[in-house]
Parts: C-alpha cells; structure tokens; sequence
C-alpha cells in the first residue's frame, strides 16, 4: 500500500535496516540518503554496487537510521533507533534515551526512572506508544523504568510539539515505535541471555529476552510476538537527617536535624514484558492490525529503617529537648554532638509493590480517493499497586535509662554517622555511659503492626482518527492532516488496612490481650521475626543489626488478622477512598506547506476537558461524599519554519502553546495517609493549568561524509505554574486516638505565580575515519569516535506570598528555580567500533535540581526555612529540597563473534555515584545513599 511522505517518516525504520544490512560499512549522511531511499523501494540484493559487510557497527547502524529521520521531521526532534538487527542498546526506555541530546535521567535507587528533557521537569512529557497517548500507572509523571527497551524498534522524543500531539507535551512528547513483523525480512528470531553481579551485596542480575516475527500469505500477514525478563537483588546505603528544626528567632542560619536515620534496603526489582502484534493488508488500499502489550513492575522492598529523634530526647538535666532538639543541649552544633535518652524506632517494613500496564489497540489504514485515513481504537488498564504485608513499628521505652545516648557526626556530609551509648540516670542528671555496637541490644517495644493492600486503578479508552492528503495550491505542495481523539479516563484509589492499633496504649489493652494470648510478646516480638543475617552494606554506620525475616513476619501478621487480633482500619481506608475521571475531546489541523527553500507547518490544535473527582473526606468531623467538577476548553496554535540552507545545512524556527494539566489524583477531594513514613497527601481541586508559550530556534549540520552538529535555544514563558509544596501538616483535624499527624510532611500540588525557562542545547558527534582516511593513518584508528551533548538551563519562578483571611503575611512572596531543572547537563560518549567490536564509555553529569518547593519565613530580616510568620517554630523547617549533582559512568563492550552471535558486557555505575538529596542548602543534606557499581555479561543471538 502507498503511503504519503509522513507515513513514510513515522515507518522509516525498515528501509533502513535493509539499507545497513546492505551498506553497513558506509555510516554517514550518505547513508541515510541511501536508507530513506530503501524505505520506498525494494532492496537491492543483487546490485553490482552491493557492499559486503565483514563486521556490523551497531552504535554508528542505530545513529544513522536516527539522523535520517531527524532530519525529515518537521519540528526539533531526537531519535533512538535500533541498530541493524533492531536492538536498542539499554535495558530500559530511561537508561536508553538518557543518551540522546538534552535528555537527563533521574534514578531511583540507582536505576533510570524518569527522565526531563532539556532540564524541564519530568510531568512536562507525555508518553506514547505507536503515537498514541498513554497515562504512566503513576500518572502524568512518566515512569520509563517499567517499559523494557526490547518492545521498541525506535523511540522519537520530539521537543517542540506540532498540532497532531496532546496539548498537555509542554517539554516533549516520548514516542515509543513497536516492532512489527515488517521491519524484518522473513523469519526472524533474535534474543539475549544474560547473568549480572552486583557489587553492594552482592546480588544477581538476569536480563533475558526473545523476539519471534514472521510473514506468511506473500507478506500480506505479519505476525510478532516479544517477550522479556529482567531480575536484580540488590541492597542500599542509606542515611537521612530529614527534616530540620526551624532556626530560632534572630537566628536565621542556625538548623538542627531533628532526626537521623538509616535505611538499609533489601531489594528485589523485576522487569517483565510480553506483546503481540498482528498485521494484514486486506488490498493494496486498505490494511489492519492488532497488537496487545503488557509490562509489570515488581519491586519487592524489606527496609530497617532506625529513627534516632533528637527532638525526644533528654538533656543532660533529665529535661526534652522538644522543639530545639539537639540545640537543646549546650555545646551541640548543627554538624557534632551529643543527645542523652534519644527515642529509638524502627519501621521494619515489608513492601511489595507491582505496577502493571495493559495497552490494547485495534487499528488500521486506508487509501480513500485523495485521502490517507488512520484510525486506532484503545484500552490500556493499569494498576500501581502498594501492597505492604506487614509493617510494624518499634519505638523505645519512656526510661531514660532503656534508651540510647546519641553521638552524632555530621561534619562530613557524605558521611554522616552516629554512635551509641548506654545512659547512665543518677536521680535526675543523664550521662553518657559505656558503647554499644549492637542496636539490638537496646529495648524497643512493638508499637504497632499494620498490613495495607490494594493501589490506584486506572482505565482509559481512547479513539483516534486520522486524515492526511497532499494538493497544490499557491505554487507549493502542502500536505494536510486533521484529526480528532476522544480519551475517557477513570483512575480509582481503594486500600484494604488492617492493624492491631497502638498496643502501648492503655486505651488498646484488650487488643494487648488477645496478642499476647496468640503467643506473641510485644517485648520480644523482634526476636521472633530475627533473620540473624548481618548488614549487607559497606557504609560504617556506627552500629551493628541484625535483619528480619520477611517469611516470618508476613506469616506472623496472617496469624494475628486471622485470630481477629488486628482489624479493619476503616476511617484510615475511607481517608484514601477517591475516583477522578477526566475526558478529552480534542481536534486538529495542520499543513506541512512545501517551499523550495523547506517548508512551514501550521496547526491548531483545540482541547475540551472535562473533570470530575470525588471522595469522602471528613468535614467538620463529619464524613461526606463529595463530587467536584470542572470544565474547560483550550486552543494551542503552532508554526514551525523548516529551512534547509544547504545540503548539509538546516535552520528550524519554532513557535508553541501548551498547558500541563494537573495529576488526575492532585484534583481529588481529599487526604491520603501514610502512617509508615509519616506523610500527608492531599489533593487540590482548585488547581488550575499550567499555560506555556514556548520559542525554539536551532541549528543542525549534517556533515559528509558523517558526522553531525546542532545548536540551538528554547525559551518558555509560563504562568499558573504548577509546583510540589511540601510543609508540615499542622494541624490535628487528622489525629486518631493516640496517632499523632500534626507533624507529618505534608504535600500538594499548588499554583505558583508566573515564570520562564530558557536554555542553550549544544550536540556533536563524529569518528576519526575520515581523518584517518585523509592522513591515511592505520585503518584501526579509524574506529574512534565521539558524541557529546550539553544542555545549560536558566529559569525563575514567582511564588506568591501566603496570608491569612485578613491579610496578614503567613510566607513571604519570593522567587525559586522551576523544579527538575538542572543548570547544566552533560553526556559525553567515547566510542570504538571496527573489527566487530563495539566499545561505549558514556558520562553524565548533571548539575543539582528541585524536588519540592517548601514554606519560608522572614527571621532576622532574611528569608529563611519555617512554618509561617505568624505561629510557633515548627519541627519541620526544610524549606526547598533538592537533589544533588548526579554523575553516572557506564561501560558497554559488544563483539560480534558471527552473524548469529554477540557477546557483550556492561558495566553499570563505575563511579558508585551517590543519590543526594539537601533542604534548601548543601550545608544541610537530607539524605546520602549509594548502590554500588553492577556487571553484567551474555550473549546476544540472532537467526
């Protein structure tokens, strides 16, 4: 079946694998000439200008398939492609397209989860699979890390969007193109099989895959079917001192921890993938297909977590140390001394979290007289489970002399450690006694045990159709789309909490009863759970532990739930109870207008949404249903300028409006409770669009014979900007019996002022084979080469002062960076491939960014972290959080040992780069944790 140039744009990928396959000696501008021709002509098997390829060059294969369609795109984009045999060089979409230019990663526990384009924050992108839209299980913040990179044959992340994308890609749209049964010649079976280790810990890495396509009825019928696993154990150093104790009046540089805490990780993360894809040409006119794709996350998560609380401590006169913590104590600085009968916790937590994605599409393409018609039908299921089978919580006794005396020693900040101490109570004066290096021989109680299952569900039925046809008119060609898409989409939150209350209380001690009639002891109760297996980790924590068993305690916690000892948490359950829904009717036009110098794209693209989110929140102490809707319509004009100034030469000009549309669950009525980690979410169901106006101007040389450049620059100007805020709750409405959430962090998504993003984005690559060849060098040296990008990013937003009713200043107004944008970011790849070896060395770095914007106060003339102007100092003072400069150092080697065998090896974070995280200074870090480097080695096959 024919197809317009656009179709052959989007589908170019296997004209190009057969061009390389043919050609694949010959990497450069010339090739891709040669690979856009194969892509609307038959291979040439038989040609007399056939080249024999003796060794396969995979990184410079996938760059030269990416350029060519680069360069025929009407907007600024970046492509990763597939090499030859249709591989993708990374295990993950994050970790590949973390490669491209302008692209920087954000890791979770060290692996690539999310990532901003040209320093932008992470829910400015969307995501689509086959270009249609599709919602992460965690919502518009995109997760990457849970989409294995064999489904894709290429990955088109375009920055500055066209009319026929969402209107809700403000910094880029991720375009995932599956692979089809077309890209390949006939049969095809190709996979790999890999065995990995882990350096902290010493963990096990499995990466394994398997790729099945064929055709059948003289290639009408193309059938293909994926499927993949990826598995790695592996364990964390962590520390935290998070949050810090407001400054007292006039004096505003002055912040004490008011906790330190470690949390060593056991981790099993799994990755799996299954899809099939059906194609058949009905005639020369009309074809269908059928493809079905299902992803699943699994992160399994045991964590002692131990809570040192500096603010429940004593002084050495028997005194708490209260809302100054350590400061509390004379001779105490914010970076070194000592705490007597601090409060010792321990949230032994067992995690089971699964995140599954379902995508289902029914589609087809039609010739129609003049017209090209596409249409898709969808229904993607997703689910973002947090099942958590046994949670308990430890807390020290009330005597000061069951409790540890804390020597900590911050002075560091890489490597903030404690020491503990027995205390030593002489009538009413506290001393530090002799060391301890065992926590476990410290008492601290069972408090509580819980167990949480369920998750969010969300469902999405889309409809897209698609309508292109070529005329002339005013002297030029012009292509011409229109569209329309309708999305229904439904996400749910239901949680099933069970608990045995707080056994401490005298208000629970029936429950303390039936506990201890089921043979458990509250005193003891870790003795029962011990694994006796020590610390994994390498950072000196400056105490020895001994792990739980995850089997026993999730047997332990079925055993209680089923003698009725623990029961139904209702009013918690109803706090996270909420359904929101949101349906998009959008339209488009668009013309690609041909000029003999290029050519223009216009478009509008129109958008009416509707919301509607409902919940069960407490109001007045009353629980009600309650349903908020909302309604609005917004247009999103474009225009781009495409001039090719030479052959080599092109200059693009773009003009774009956007608006990033809050969370579907940041609009919900109500708040969402964890009492583990002693946090409050709440939704918003006044906040508002984020609008963008946004310029983009580049430059891009393509070099003969290969080789590329590109410069260029982007501005934004925003408004209603949409932010994190994080403070402390500060307020009792949400307190249960003796649970105490006035001081939980507290987060929401909030409105800002106005604001602007701008950046410069510099990208060059190149081999020395033409410098080789023209100083007719030995050919080896030939098989070096470089690729190295920058972005540099600069960017304020307005945020507004908080008041009360009356007027009064609560935080004043102040300006703040946009959050996820770094300064700078930085890749640079060197390279080697000759021979049938293919060597990556690849660095980035990436200068410090925002997680979450907090609350300031006026001390001392200065604004500083703090709760607000008008009440009393607050435990919870962080201010902004940031993460810290990141650098990643990874090392893929690849050697083809025949046409059917790869062998390869990578080398994951070489330089242990640590994930940091500080408030509002790096004078005060809030968390420091490291995962250590991590190999991997097999084989790649293909037939």
């Amino acid at each position: 079946m024919s197809k317009s140039k656009k179709s052959n744009t989007k589908h170019l990928t296997s004209g190009l694998w057969r061009a390389l396959l043919l050609g694949g000696a010959t990497i450069g501008a010339s090739a891709q000439a040669t690979a856009q021709q194969a892509a609307t002509a038959p291979a040439a098997t038989n040609s007399s200008d056939e080249i024999v390829v003796t060794a396969r060059r995979p990184l410079a294969e996938s760059e030269a398939a990416s350029l060519a369609i680069q360069r025929e795109a009407d907007s600024v984009v970046s492509v990763l492609s597939a090499d030859a045999i249709g591989r993708l060089p990374d295990q993950n979409i994050a970790f590949a397209i973390g490669r491209l230019p302008g692209v920087s990663i954000e890791r979770d526990q060290g692996q690539a989860r999310y990532v901003n384009l040209r320093g932008t924050p992470v829910y400015w992108n969307t995501l689509s699979f086959d270009g249609l839209s599709v919602v992460s299980p965690e919502g518009r913040a995109t997760r990457l890390d849970n989409v294995p990179s064999v489904l894709a044959s290429q990955v088109l992340v375009t920055k500055a969007i066209t009319a026929d994308m969402p209107g809700d890609t403000v910094s880029g749209n991720i375009n995932i193109i599956t692979r089809r049964a077309s890209d390949y010649d006939g049969f095809t079976l190709f996979g790999n099989a890999a065995l990995g280790y882990v350096t902290l810990g010493g963990g096990e890495e499995v990466d394994t895959s398997l790729v099945y396509a064929d055709q059948f009825l003289n290639d009408r019928l193309g059938v293909l079917l994926q499927g993949s696993y990826y598995r790695r154990n592996m364990v964390t150093d962590n520390w935290e001192t998070d949050p810090y104790i407001e400054a007292p009046a006039g004096q505003p540089g002055v912040r004490f921890a008011r906790e330190y805490e470690n949390k060593p990780y056991r981790l099993t993360r799994e990755n799996s993938s299954l899809s099939f894809r059906v194609d058949y040409e009905i005639n020369p006119n009309h074809s269908v297909f059928a493809s079905s794709i299902w992803t699943q996350y699994a992160d399994e998560e045991l964590r002692n977590n131990y809570i040192f609380r500096f603010d429940q401590g004593r002084t050495a006169t028997g005194a708490s140390t209260g809302i100054n913590g350590a400061g509390a104590i004379t001779g105490n600085t914010p970076t070194f001394g000592t705490v007597f009968a601090v409060q010792l916790r321990n949230n032994t937590n067992s995690l089971e979290s699964e995140e599954d994605t379902y995508i289902n599409s029914l589609g087809g393409e039609s010739l129609v007289g003049p017209w090209t018609l596409d249409w898709r039908a969808n229904y993607t299921f997703s689910s973002d489970g947090r099942d958590a089978p046994a949670l308990p919580d430890f807390r020290s006794p009330s005597g000061s002399a069951d409790r540890p005396t804390v020597q900590y020693d911050f002075q560091d900040g890489h490597n903030n450690t404690v020491r503990l101490f027995r205390t030593n109570v002489v009538g009413s004066t506290l001393s530090r006694g002799e060391a301890v290096a065992s926590i476990d021989s410290f008492q601290w109680p069972l408090r509580l045990l819980s167990r949480r299952s369920g998750g969010d569900i969300t469902q999405a039925w889309t409809f897209k159709l698609d309508a292109e046809r070529e005329f002339d008119a005013f002297g030029s060609n012009i292509e011409f789309s229109t569209g329309l898409l309708y999305v229904d989409r439904a996400k749910k939150s239901r949680e099933v909490l069970w608990t045995t209350g707080d056994l401490t209380s005298s208000a629970n001690a029936a429950t303390l009863a039936r506990f201890n009639a089921a043979g458990y002891n509250v005193n003891t109760f870790y003795d029962q759970i011990r694994l006796g297996r020590p610390y994994l980790g390498e950072y000196g924590l400056g105490y020895n532990f001994t792990y739980h068993s995850k089997s026993r305690l999730d047997q332990i916690t079925a055993d209680l739930i089923a003698r009725g000892v623990m029961t139904r948490d209702t009013a918690t359950e109803l706090n996270n109870y909420y359904d929101v829904s949101e349906r998009v009717l959008a339209a488009y036009a668009m013309a690609v207008i041909d000029q003999p110098w290029g050519n223009v794209v216009v478009g509008l693209r129109g958008e009416q949404i509707q919301n509607e989110s409902t919940a069960l929140p407490l109001v007045g102490g009353v629980r009600r249903l309650t349903t908020i809707e909302s309604e609005e319509t917004l247009f999103y004009p474009s225009l781009h300028i495409n001039w090719d100034i030479t052959d080599e030469w092109k200059a693009r000009l773009g003009f774009t409006s956007t608006a990033s549309r809050p969370d579907f669950d940041d609009l919900r009525p109500n708040f969402t409770i964890d009492d583990v980690n002693r946090t409050i979410s709440g939704g918003n169901p006044d906040a508002r669009p984020e609008r963008q106006i946004g310029v983009d101007a580049y430059l891009e040389w393509y070099m003969e014979p290969e080789g590329y450049f590109s410069a260029g620059v982007f501005y934004k100007d925003l408004s209603d900007v949409l932010f994190l805020e994080r403070t402390a709750f500060g307020s009792s409405a949400l307190d249960s019996g003796s649970t105490i959430r006035s001081d939980y962090a507290f987060t929401r998504v909030n409105n800002a002022g106005d604001g602007w993003v701008q950046g410069l984005e510099l990208a060059y690559s190149q081999t020395a084979a033409g410098l080789v060849e023209s100083m007719d060098l030995p050919e080896w040296l030939g098989g070096f080469g470089i690729r190295a990008t920058a972005v540099w990013v600069d960017s304020e937003v307005n945020i507004p002062a908080v008041r009360t009713s009356t007027g009064t200043i609560l935080n004043p107004e102040r300006t703040a960076p946009l959050l996820g944008t770094s300064d700078s970011t930085y890749n640079l790849q060197l390279t080697y491939e000759m021979y049938g070896l293919s060597v990556r060395l690849a660095y980035q770095q990436r200068s410090p960014w925002g997680q979450s914007y907090g609350s300031y106060v006026t001390n001392g003339g200065q604004i500083v972290p703090g709760g607000n102007n008008l009440g009393p100092r607050v435990d919870s003072a962080n201010g902004d959080i940031y993460w810290d400069s990141d650098d990643e150092l990874d090392l893929s080697i690849r050697y083809q040992v025949n046409d059917n065998f790869e062998w390869y090896f990578d080398g994951v974070n070489l330089l242990n780069g640590a994930g940091r995280r500080y408030a509002d200074s790096p004078n005060y870090p809030i968390e420091y944790e490291t995962f250590g480097p991590r190999f991997i080695m097999g084989t790649r096959f293909n037939f």
